[in-house]
């Protein structure tokens, strides 16, 4: 049988508390940095997208001149162009998906630095309900973002920790 834990001093048990809350505030600099670098690979995707939503239509028009060698179809006034209608519809949707794209990276940026802005209330023993609201957010994360949150939890929790607070 294990004998029970003696118990620690005042002052054991603050230095205890002190490395808990250091590598807390690490573990959330880690966890927002790497989800703003994850949420970055995007940009290139935005990119892409809203470059082709941008595309000029005589470029469509170039190419079918340059794969058929037919001569442009002729419409009448009244009529549009099916073709010239499709690029137009791919456009707004490149449009659309570009702006998706770009609202997650935004979001992506915006929860990474509040993560890592967590960290430093951590680091500062500021702002602790803005702390537990974040380990909460960052349960989503799995796994190690729900590491983090429980973790948070249980570690705010202890009283040695919130007379540091």
């Amino acid at each position: 049988m294990v004998p029970p834990p003696l118990p620690l001093s005042e002052e054991a048990a603050r230095a205890v508390a002190e490395e808990r809350l250091r590598l807390l505030s690490l573990g959330y600099y880690i966890s927002g940095g790497i989800g703003v670098l994850m949420v970055s690979f995007l940009i290139f995707h935005f990119l892409i997208f809203s470059a082709f939503s941008f595309m000029p239509e005589r470029i469509l028009e170039q190419g079918q001149n340059g794969k058929s060698g037919d001569t442009q179809v002729e419409t009448t006034p009244g009529h549009h162009n099916s073709d010239a209608q499709d690029f137009a519809a791919v456009q707004i949707i490149f449009r659309v998906v570009s702006g998706i794209i770009g609202f997650v990276i935004l979001c992506g940026w915006t929860l990474g630095g509040l993560t890592i802005y967590a960290g430093r209330c951590i680091a500062r023993r500021q702002n602790r309900t803005f702390v537990l609201i974040m380990a909460g957010i960052n349960c989503i994360w799995i796994p190690f973002g729900t590491l983090l949150g429980v973790l948070t939890f249980m570690a705010l929790q202890n009283d040695t920790i919130r007379k540091l607070y």
